[in-house]
């Protein structure tokens, strides 16, 4: 049976089984002010649109996930990032991020 809040489904009669769809499931975004760029562990997943003043007084932002993911094998290997969970630095966005195309 079809229902428009979920999915439920018979076996014999006596085991019932209740899915909800997918599509139920809203992806929010946060944003968040800091003072420098910023790669932490503790905002993976959570779609985090990041936002901070370079050295030069210039607005950077960034989506972290996305610089996440495509960096992941870089982020994992530094030793800052293994040992303190994250990677930050306080001047600009690193050179390469910068070269990332993000359409």
């Amino acid at each position: 049976m079809l229902y428009t809040n979920r999915l439920r489904l018979h076996i014999d009669n006596n085991i019932e089984f209740n899915f909800k769809p997918l599509n139920n499931l809203i992806m929010t975004t946060t944003k968040k002010t800091t003072n420098r760029f910023i790669i932490s562990k503790s905002l993976i997943g959570k779609n985090t649109i990041i936002t901070f003043k370079n050295n030069k007084g210039d607005d950077c932002t960034y989506n972290h996930d996305k610089v996440y993911n495509t960096l992941k094998d870089r982020f994992e290997a530094m030793a800052c990032f293994q040992k303190y969970k994250s990677y930050t630095n306080s001047n600009n966005l690193p050179k390469f991020v910068r070269d990332i195309e993000f359409a």
